[in-house]
Parts: structure tokens; sequence; C-alpha cells
């Protein structure tokens, strides 16, 4: 009888949790690189969280990506942290090695290498808005500042909430924060979303005025969450790009860290899960 490979087990903990593209990706990884793993959606209620997750890893399980709204859980949980957790207080990658869980945030690494190597967009020296002053926000500055922009600015609706995000992060960067007033008086070669709006509302809206005629807009949200932020751009004929891209960077990325090698990010799997959306 031919010897069985042993099965390496890994999930996603989330919830929501049923709609989500982790485990297309990652069973595409390990097909491609001819792993044999499982890799399975784990819903948490809000106070099952850590029961759920340490029955995961003493069952066999050997790592797992957390979405919202866990990542900060994910983070008290983990025993040690990278350099990017500790700065973001969040994790998304959690790995067991030696007993010992590790955490990592891969959000901002994904969306670095999204902006670089496929859509070609440089920060350095360029002029950034986040649109939003939450956990989103939070995972992605950090790599932001590696990439040296001019100024990098936060628009939020509630005004403390962007002070306290601005407080935070501004030993390490030229951050601060813009109101409704300044905010027309500024243009950005790059600005971000990382609201939920498009995905709340019925309509999304911005001051035209903030955007060159060289900047792009990028919406952390894909899919239909995306589709009322991409029909504003197209609207206003402004570069737009989802955040596809960066789910698919950010898994390869826990990827390494799980097996030690980084899968090839291939036009395929891009085109299986816009068939997925």
């Amino acid at each position: 009888m031919a010897e069985q490979k042993l099965i390496k087990k890994y999930a996603v903990f989330g919830n929501p949790i049923e709609h989500s593209l982790s485990p297309t990706i990652h069973e595409y990884f390990a097909r491609k690189l001819d792993i044999n793993l499982s890799y399975e959606r784990i819903l948490c209620d809000e106070d099952k969280f850590e029961f759920k997750l340490k029955k995961f890893f003493d069952s066999g399980g050997l790592g797992c990506n957390v979405t919202l709204p866990f990542k900060r859980e994910a983070f008290l949980f983990a025993e040690e942290k990278s350099d990017v957790a500790k700065v973001t207080g969040a994790v998304n990658t959690i790995s067991k090695k030696n007993d010992v869980f590790f955490g990592d945030n891969t959000d901002g690494a994904g969306f670095i290498r999204d902006l670089k190597e496929n859509i070609k967009f440089d920060i350095t020296d360029k002029r950034v808005l986040i649109l939003g002053a939450g956990g989103a926000s939070m995972g992605i500055i950090p790599n932001i500042f590696l990439e040296k922009p001019k100024i990098l600015r936060i628009f939020n609706r509630t005004l403390d909430n962007a002070k306290i995000l601005v407080e935070r992060f501004s030993s390490i960067g030229n951050i601060n924060y813009v109101d409704n007033s300044d905010l027309t008086e500024n243009q950005f070669d790059l600005v971000i979303n990382a609201t939920s709006q498009g995905m709340n509302q019925t309509s999304f809206d911005l001051p035209r005025g903030i955007f060159n005629d060289n900047s792009i807009f990028y919406d952390l949200s894909y899919g239909k969450a995306s589709t009322n932020v991409k029909n504003w751009a197209a609207e206003n004929n402004i570069q737009f790009f989802d955040g596809l891209g960066m789910l698919i960077e950010q898994a390869a990325d826990s990827f390494l860290i799980w097996e030690g090698v980084r899968p090839n990010i291939t036009e395929e799997l891009k085109n299986i899960l816009i068939k997925e959306l």
C-alpha cells in the first residue's frame, strides 16, 4: 500500500467567515508546490475565539490566519510577536513552532507588494492619504513608512480616533490628521480607503479635488464590498485598484511563514478568485 502523505492542518478564524477566499488561495498554493494540506474556515463567537484557537492547535493545527474582528485577540494570544505585529497591536498570522505561538501581521507587506510589484506604484516621496482610523489603517501604516512617503495624512469621520492613530505612529514618520476643511486644501498621490463606507452605504463620495492627474485610489476591500467605491472612481475618472491583490500577497507571506517557501502569484489564481466573488 502506498504511503499516505501527512496532511498539514491550517485554518482561518473570523466572524463572518463564510465568504473568505483564503481556503481557495492556500489550497491553490499547496497544489502548485505539491504540499498536502487542509485549510478550513472556522466561525467564532466573540467570546469563543481563544477556546476554538486552542482546540484547533491541540488537534494538530500548524498555523492559522485571523481576520475581523479577532486580530487584536490574536495579538494577545501570541506568546512571541514580529516587530510589525508589536507596532500595529494586531496579528493576522499565527504559527506554532517548538510549542511557542508566534504572531505576525502580513497585511502591510501584502499591501506594499501589491502596489510595487503589480500596480507598479512607488510610495517613496509621495503624498498619501488614508481614509479611516481603525484596525485596517493601523495594519498598513508601519509598512507605508518603510517606503518613505513625503507625508501621510489620516482622515476619519470621528476626528478623535484620527488623533489617537496619529499619536500612536508620530514617532516613526511624518503623519498627521486632516479634517473636512483641510481635506479640500490638499492633493494626494495615493488615497487609500480603509473604511467600510463603500460596503455599508448605497453611495460613496469624496472631494474630487484631493486627487491630481496621476493619483491612484486603492480600496482595501474587494469584490462586492468595493463596488460603490469602484463606481465612484470610474465616474470621476480616477485610477482605481481594489484589495484583491493585497489579499493574495498577504496570503503568500503567511504561507512563507508556515512552509518556508513563498508561492508564485499567477493570473490563473486571480481569475479563479474573481469567479468566486
